[in-house]
């Protein structure tokens, strides 16, 4: 689920980036096509985090260690206290990721 909620971060961030650009170009059609599918990952993002509350898991913010990796830390309430670790990704492997999980949203684009 850790990876879900960094994935589902990344995808809304993406579709924002494409809502802003449609709406300078004025391209009324294919922003609402985004708002729509920006309020489902948002509803995607909720059940995640609430899983992940409920488990006692926290994921922080991302960590750019350098050009080609990021990390993730995370925490896990464990027996009265607390374990932690990382995550570490490639950013290439990331923006394949994430073009197949958006690929049903965007075939005819880029």
């Amino acid at each position: 689920m850790i990876d879900e909620k960094i994935y589902l971060d990344l995808e809304i961030h993406v579709i924002n980036k494409r809502l802003i650009l449609s709406e300078k170009k004025g391209t009324k059609g294919y922003s609402k096509h985004l708002e729509s599918i920006i309020k489902e990952k948002i509803e995607d993002r909720k059940r995640v985090s609430e899983f992940l509350r409920k488990n006692g898991i926290k994921v922080d913010d991302p960590i750019p260690e350098d050009e080609h990796f990021v990390e993730y830390h995370y925490s896990c309430k464990v027996d009265g206290g607390y374990k932690e670790g990382t995550m570490k990704y490639w950013k290439h492997a990331l923006r394949y990721s994430l073009k197949k999980r958006l690929g049903k949203y965007f075939a005819t684009r880029e």
